[in-house]
């Protein structure tokens, strides 16, 4: 399975819905439906669960190390994905399968529509490897227990995938800035959640207190 610009995304979901039908289908498994050259749909398939509710699995930490460990693979230039032996094993949903095909099919369309060649610079070859840096972030910041804290990364990934397959740049940079504000809202939960424990600890007040 391969992707390309006239064929677009969305109908690749759906033969990857049809493929997988009726069957117990596991991480790995997915990763050989999806094939070893389809990087821009690799990525969108994984960050899918991060952006819509994924009952039966713990969704951000699975897809979300899975993704951090395929871009990782994307920067050092590896032949072909693969996913360690008890992350492969892990079965996926078959609801999950068939609600990217039937709810976010017609929208990926409907977006693809507006996607083209443009800003080439940011989907070329040399800016593979720095994008696979930018997914491998978002895995990690997927993976975390954050509420709330998959959809910005998810999106981000999303949006990247979407250039890839489609050579436009502007769509890239519509997924660096969703990955800028996924980095932003962590800083800010984990200095939030430092300012509270450290005020309830009264740390802040251990250089003020007065000599006895």
């Amino acid at each position: 399975m391969t992707t390309s610009r006239e064929q677009g995304l969305a109908p690749l979901l759906e033969d990857l819905a049809n493929q997988a039908a009726g069957t117990r289908l596991s991480l790995g498994g997915l990763l050989a439906l999806l094939g070893e050259q389809a990087t821009a749909l690799v990525l969108l398939v994984f960050a899918i669960p991060a952006i819509i509710p994924t009952p039966g699995i713990p969704a951000g930490m699975v897809f979300g190390t899975a993704l951090a460990l395929l871009s990782a693979q994307l920067v050092i230039g590896a032949d072909r994905f693969w996913l360690p032996g008890r992350l492969s094993r892990i079965e996926v949903p078959q609801k999950l399968l068939s609600a990217m095909s039937v709810r976010l099919g017609p929208k990926l369309a409907w977006l693809e529509t507006w996607l083209r060649p443009r800003w080439t610079g940011l989907t070329g070859r040399a800016a593979v490897r720095p994008l696979g840096l930018v997914v491998l972030l978002m895995g990690v910041l997927i993976a975390l227990p954050i509420p709330f804290g998959n959809v910005l990364p998810g999106l981000s990934v999303f949006f990247i995938a979407l250039g890839l397959a489609q050579r436009d740049g502007m769509a890239v940079a519509g997924g660096l800035v969703f990955g800028l504000l996924a980095v932003a809202f962590t800083g800010f939960l984990f200095l939030g959640g430092w300012w509270l424990i450290s005020d309830w600890l009264g740390l802040g007040n251990a250089g003020n207190t007065p000599a006895a």
